[in-house]
């Protein structure tokens, strides 16, 4: 064991001048490190989305090596998503104006119908929310008496 910890401080000792690429930029993102001239071994940075993107993964990379000699970022990535709601909820005895393939983007907003013979109740549209959600419960039909 001994042994093992010498070769580790060995290699830490060795590789502190090791240097690494510019950290991969990635779309809607930055990252911390943008104003340093040099990357090296042991460095790390931290990326962050653009408002309206969230991250999705780790959101730190570090210069680490494999053959110590030659620095790589760690991976993998994080990249930047953008915000969606999901398919708008059905409801019973009537219908909404979303289309399969529609992509609903925050502020879109769906509206409900009853088939005949129904009255909708409650709101007749909802919108979808900044955090990828819809505002408000959805609308029901009920029998027309």
């Amino acid at each position: 064991t001994l042994v093992l910890l010498l070769n580790l401080e060995a290699l830490f000792c060795s590789s502190a001048g090791i240097p690494c690429e510019p950290p991969p930029d990635i779309p809607h993102g930055k990252h911390t490190g943008r104003l340093l001239d040099e990357y090296h071994f042991g460095i790390s940075v931290t990326y962050t989305c653009d408002p309206g993107y969230p991250l999705h993964g780790e959101p730190s990379i570090h210069c680490t090596t494999q053959d110590g000699k030659n620095g790589v970022w760690s991976s993998p990535l994080p990249h930047c998503g953008e915000v969606k709601c999901p398919p708008p909820p059905g409801i019973a005895n009537g219908q909404h104006s979303s289309q399969p393939l529609d992509n609903h983007l925050p502020g879109s907003a769906v509206h409900y119908t009853c088939r005949d013979g129904y009255s909708l109740i409650g709101n007749a549209s909802i919108r979808c929310t900044a955090e990828g959600t819809w505002s408000r419960p959805r609308p029901r039909c009920e029998g027309v008496v």
